[in-house]
């Protein structure tokens, strides 16, 4: 994001890099003209350095398996395993990066909306202005992997408050996965019994082989699982839950640290060239800190700035933080709720739905970002050329109810501006995952 200047830095932060200070005349055989100044100031020197290196990703209390090695290895089987996806109720058209054919099933992964090939693992097959395919279309853009562990909330409205949680709703949406938890029960048995037993202390139900105790498939709203038992539904929520908890140990290892950046900040200055530089200062002197802030390049909270609801199949209407909160305190599978490892993060503490919610979406993290378009929360934007015009604007409109980021104001950027802040934005790229990590290992 790109707000009005920070109060602590002054116009002069945009002195370019090869301006000249006057002799100093004090000094025996000065020569005519002074070398350089410093490229930046004390005051962007200090700022620079809350923004790198990345750290080592954060514990997560809530998931007693986040650096499980076992339950990372299950999880990255399972993240390109695609033959537990439901139905396809879109074609592929040749354009549409589409999947199958109608009615077909087994063709949609993790992977297949968060690629290897992208250096953020997002979704490389969505056209610019357009929504994520899965089974179906969904209503925003996924969301990059890569680094997505040093997030406090997951997803675009937060909708999730750990990341084990999102693969199971993932899972399940019929636009997405349109998978159950019983089918992840049964091949999680089927298929991964030897890998889900070496991770998790208790072993998969043997009872799971009889599908007259635990049907093929069924999720809460269908009769096969709603029919369970209190007890058997408890056995199967806990598999689900850590299907997710092994899923979202895989995902913590795809962190890109090393970006010229962070090598710039480290010391080496021709890390970055002279037009990232003047972008850099820009960045700083515009302000994009306060909302782009530290070494994740995103601060933990949620913005309204003006993104229209345009483009193919994006909704009229979506009021992000505000039509997500509902679903995450009613989840029996947030923080609070007994699949938790950790009840007392105090995450949800005094978190209610409110007005000054609607129209606002989480802070996107600017690591890897030269890499991870379409941009915005529904693919609306279709480059960083767009996105840096978007924010020189001030944004646009926001619907009736919605409250629009104070920050957001026009800021006057030249075009040479615009071409420098691309380019610092474009030293972010950091080294890419292991290459194990973002090998197929499903079998």
């Amino acid at each position: 994001m790109l707000p009005r200047t920070l109060a602590l830095l002054c116009l002069s932060l945009l002195a370019c890099g090869d301006d000249h200070e006057a002799p100093d005349a004090g000094v025996a055989d000065a020569p005519a003209v002074d070398a350089p100044p410093p490229l930046l100031t004390a005051q962007e020197e200090a700022a620079i350095h809350t923004l790198s290196p990345l750290p080592a990703v954060p514990s997560d209390p809530t998931n007693a398996y986040a650096g499980s090695a076992a339950a990372a290895r299950l999880g990255q089987m399972l993240f390109f395993d695609k033959s537990y996806a439901g139905a396809l109720a879109v074609a592929d058209d040749g354009t549409n990066g589409g999947l199958g054919a109608i009615g077909a099933t087994g063709k949609v992964s993790c992977h297949a909306c968060h690629a290897v090939g992208s250096s953020s693992l997002d979704d490389r097959r969505s056209k610019p202005n357009n929504v994520s395919l899965g089974t179906d279309y969904g209503t925003r853009n996924a969301l990059g992997l890569v680094n997505s562990s040093y997030y406090t909330w997951t997803n675009w409205g937060g909708r999730f408050d750990s990341q084990w949680a999102l693969p199971l709703a993932v899972a399940e949406n019929p636009k997405i996965m349109n998978s159950s938890r019983l089918q992840i029960a049964h091949l999680l048995y089927d298929k991964y019994r030897t890998e889900y037993d070496a991770a998790f202390p208790v072993p998969l139900d043997a009872r799971l082989v009889d599908t007259t105790v635990f049907a093929a498939t069924g999720k809460p709203g269908a009769a096969a699982y709603d029919n369970l038992v209190a007890a058997d539904k408890l056995i199967a929520d806990r598999i689900f839950a850590n299907y997710g908890k092994a899923i979202a140990a895989y995902v913590r290892l795809l962190v890109s640290p090393d970006a010229p950046f962070d090598r710039f900040v480290a010391g080496d200055r021709a890390a970055l060239g002279v037009s990232a530089v003047r972008g850099l200062k820009l960045f700083l002197a515009k302000g994009c800190v306060s909302c782009h802030g530290g070494t994740n390049f995103a601060d933990s909270t949620f913005h309204a700035i003006g993104v229209l609801q345009t483009g193919t199949r994006v909704p009229a209407v979506d009021l992000g933080r505000h039509a997500d909160v509902p679903g995450l305190l009613a989840s029996p599978f947030n923080t609070n709720g007994v699949f938790s490892d950790d009840t007392t993060t105090g995450r949800l503490t005094g978190l209610v739905q409110d007005d000054g919610q609607k129209g606002t979406f989480r802070t996107k993290s600017l690591r890897n970002v030269a890499e991870t378009g379409p941009f915005m929360h529904s693919g609306q934007l279709a480059t960083l050329a767009e996105v840096i015009d978007f924010y020189d604007r001030g944004g646009d409109a926001v619907a009736v109810g919605v409250t629009k980021d104070p920050r957001m104001v026009p800021l006057g950027l030249s075009p040479q501006d615009k071409l420098d802040l691309i380019e610092f934005l474009s030293t972010l790229t950091g080294r890419p995952p292991s290459v194990s990590a973002l090998v197929d290992t499903s079998k």
